[in-house]
């Protein structure tokens, strides 16, 4: 065993003596260009390890700045979907400031047409059926509202005040079966009552009933109706509704149905009627 452990020492040295008179005589050895074999044989052998070792420097490299890249365009990605959506609130709320400011322009514009002094107010709730006969708005008898007063917006009738609080008020609107206010048919001048009528949620439409019309009177679809001031509640010529549906009826009075005009599901303010509007003097002329 000694032996065979001499010997293979021996082989070892041998090898490396040799390799090393290799390399000295390799150094000594012009490969032209101003080159050694030696350098050479060596540049050939380090070549691939190099490009090697070069390439997964750079593919290390490129995975970091990607991943740092990421990272940035993600926060990017966040701060503009928050960017986004600040300005989507933004933009609800001057589309809402908008819609607010036409509603209250149309409100404006009707007081001026009425015979009546007014006072806006807003609707802050209604009650819980599909088919609401009530509706609450935030002023009361300390904003001179008084009962039975019209209440009003900017397209049609929205019904009477029926209860009083210093700052509230419950408005009877005119869906609700027990309502009634008297009309005409602005075409014909022909007399009814205007009142709700009682459907199911599944119907879809809640429309008023014109009733007490005549079943020779003269009535069709799309007519106009009107107030006509005979319920000593609602001035005369106040918008209520239009002609949906004429019937024959039963006995002495046809079936009419009407569209209200006020837009009930979606109204937001309210104009309530406080008093008669003063009337303005009219001077003979040369009085003072």
């Amino acid at each position: 065993m000694i032996k065979v452990v001499d010997t293979r020492r021996s082989l070892a040295l041998l090898a490396l003596l040799v390799l090393g008179h290799l390399v000295a005589i390799s150094r000594q050895v012009e490969a032209g260009g101003g080159s050694t074999l030696f350098d050479r044989v060596l540049l050939s052998a380090l070549t691939p390890l190099s490009s090697a070792t070069a390439a997964a420097v750079r593919g290390v490299a490129e995975a970091w700045h990607g991943y740092v890249d990421l990272r940035g365009v993600r926060a990017d990605n966040a701060r503009l979907r928050e960017q986004v959506g600040q300005l989507e609130m933004l933009l609800q709320r001057k589309q809402d400031a908008v819609r607010e400011s036409e509603r209250l322009h149309a409100l404006l514009a009707l007081r001026e047409t009425l015979p009546l002094e007014t006072v806006s107010a807003h609707v802050i709730s209604r009650d819980g059926t599909p088919w609401f006969s009530t509706l609450t708005v935030d002023r009361g008898f300390r904003d001179g509202v008084r009962l039975n007063a019209p209440v009003l917006s900017s397209t049609g009738v929205v019904g009477r005040v029926t209860d009083l609080a210093p700052a509230a008020a419950r408005v009877q609107v005119v869906l609700d079966a027990n309502s009634g206010i008297g009309a005409v048919i602005e075409r014909t001048r022909v007399a009814g009552v205007v009142s709700g009528q009682v459907r199911s949620a599944e119907a879809g439409r809640f429309d008023l009933r014109l009733k007490y019309v005549p079943s020779l009177a003269d009535a069709v679809v799309g007519d106009l109706v009107v107030t006509s001031g005979l319920d000593r509640i609602f001035p005369r010529g106040l918008v209520i509704g239009r002609v949906s549906a004429v019937g024959p009826g039963s006995g002495l009075f046809k079936e009419i149905a009407l569209t209200p005009a006020a837009r009930l599901e979606s109204l937001e303010e309210v104009l309530i009627a406080t008093g008669e509007r003063p009337a303005v003097p009219v001077f003979a002329e040369g009085v003072r």
